[in-house]
């Protein structure tokens, strides 16, 4: 298993053990759905069309009260937010004090907005991440890790490719962590 879904798994688990109450933006945890079982999950979306528990948007969540949530989990979402500093203050103010996020957000990685649903803004940098969930979204503590190295990163860009990129993660501890795809993330508030 790589670090980085080692990484997802661990902190989808202690989310899992440790959290009453879990929001999913986007049902970025679908597939891991199952980690969520005994407890309260509440999936919310701007698209009405996959029928989330919660709609809305998520810069401009009033809807929830603050602290109502000890585990958030936001995967693949903060690249299609046109306003991302305000989402993640939204996501820190709906996080109830010792409360969890895990997330996902792309560095180098294709175009992939799907038109008439949503589009596609941004990609950030470790420190980008940092300083958003920190000072924006007032979380005390984040561990952050790259998901792929460089040469996979590479691999990962070429669809045909793409099928064989697994043979080559023995590869990326030889070079830099900073051209990667993208990465996870876990903060503490």
């Amino acid at each position: 298993m790589t670090r980085w879904n080692q990484f997802r798994l661990e902190k989808l688990t202690e989310m899992s053990t440790g959290c009453k109450d879990v929001l999913d933006i986007g049902q970025s945890a679908r597939h891991d759905k199952r980690i969520f079982n005994r407890i309260n999950y509440t999936t919310f979306d701007l698209d009405p069309t996959i029928e989330p528990d919660i709609l809305g948007d998520i810069c401009d969540m009033g809807m929830i009260r603050d602290g109502s949530y000890d585990g958030i989990v936001c995967c693949a979402i903060l690249e299609h937010v046109y306003a991302p500093w305000r989402a993640v203050q939204e996501l820190g103010r709906i996080t109830s004090s010792g409360g969890m996020l895990f997330g996902y957000v792309p560095f180098l990685y294709g175009y992939h907005a799907n038109p008439g649903h949503y589009s596609d803004y941004y990609r950030y940098t470790a420190e980008g991440i940092e300083y958003l969930f920190i000072k924006e979204g007032g979380f005390s503590e984040i561990e952050i890790v790259p998901v792929r190295g460089n040469v996979t990163t590479l691999i990962h860009q070429m669809p045909f490719f793409r099928r064989f990129q697994s043979m080559f993660y023995w590869s990326d501890k030889f070079f830099s962590d900073k051209q990667v795809s993208g990465y996870n993330f876990f903060a503490r508030k």
